[in-house]
């Protein structure tokens, strides 16, 4: 049994090691063939495939609609930054990469005043309808993470799910860096590299749906994956398989960044394979 075991976890590495070399191979062949490279297409690609999911299939599990995820919306970013209720009031934060604006909702529903901030005008469009009720507080810019130069800096830099999908991990993740003020505190996602049986599992289960639909239109992705998940279920099955940049990192790495970019109590506040990390600017 232990042996079997064994062997269903190397075949599961495998599978994702020839994933990743075949990702490595086709990198390097566009870029040989010197035509349009492959990484500005793939960040043209992920940028225009979170405005078609934000325009067009932003409800379902864990989103803004899901009455449930709403309910404990505030308790939940307490859990992740690590704060108490009572620090919120008054802070100043951003919602970096805010998408459909649930976070942004319940860091308001808190009492910070927020900046919500996202490559997508559709999807600040939805947090600026999502967040009537505290628009006193909120206020939204269109940013590229990788280009962010705005010099102010704020008590929170809150970024779930966003750094990863940049195309330039590292650069992103300095950018934000420098918006927190000293004393501050950033909080990141970010999508983990595999080390269990089940990360393996899970992440092979998405490269083969991904490589699936990797021709077809974001419609066309999207009727499928209601088709075979569900309208629920839909809008996390194409976050998770129609972005051509999903970066995978550990959380040493990550640390080790934090670190030299001047952030101490580096932790994260989740278990599984993502990253909720946050730290502290000194």
């Amino acid at each position: 049994m232990q042996s079997f075991r064994l062997l269903k976890e190397i075949r599961a590495q495998n599978r994702f090691i020839l994933n990743e070399f075949k990702r490595v191979n086709e990198t390097i062949r566009y870029q040989m063939l010197g035509d349009f490279p492959l990484s500005y297409e793939d960040v043209v690609q992920t940028h225009s495939s979170f405005d078609y999911q934000w325009g067009e299939i932003s409800n379902g599990i864990a989103m803004s609609d899901d009455q449930k995820f709403m309910e404990v919306i505030t308790s939940l970013l307490c859990k992740i930054t690590d704060l108490s209720e009572s620090w919120f009031p008054g802070k100043k934060v951003v919602d970096a990469g805010c998408g459909g604006g649930r976070f942004s909702y319940g860091l308001l529903a808190l009492g910070a005043t927020v900046v919500g901030c996202d490559q997508s005008l559709l999807a600040l469009d939805r947090t600026r309808d999502l967040c009537r009720p505290y628009a006193d507080r909120l206020s939204t810019k269109q940013v590229d993470l990788l280009k962010w130069e705005e010099t102010e800096t704020y008590d929170l830099i809150f970024c779930f799910g966003v750094v990863h999908h940049t195309g330039n991990t590292y650069l992103g993740i300095r950018n934000l860096s420098r918006k927190v003020k000293k004393g501050g505190r950033l909080f990141l996602m970010v999508y983990g590299f595999p080390e269990t049986y089940h990360d393996f599992m899970e992440i092979n289960q998405h490269e083969t749906l991904r490589s699936q639909l990797h021709h077809l239109t974001f419609e066309e992705k999207r009727k499928v994956l209601v088709e075979k998940f569900g309208p629920y279920l839909a809008h996390g099955w194409f976050d998770a398989t129609s972005p051509r940049i999903n970066d995978l990192l550990t959380f040493d790495e990550i640390a080790t960044l934090l670190t030299r970019l001047g952030f101490k109590n580096v932790k994260r506040t989740m278990p599984g394979r993502n990253h909720h990390i946050v730290a502290d600017k000194t």
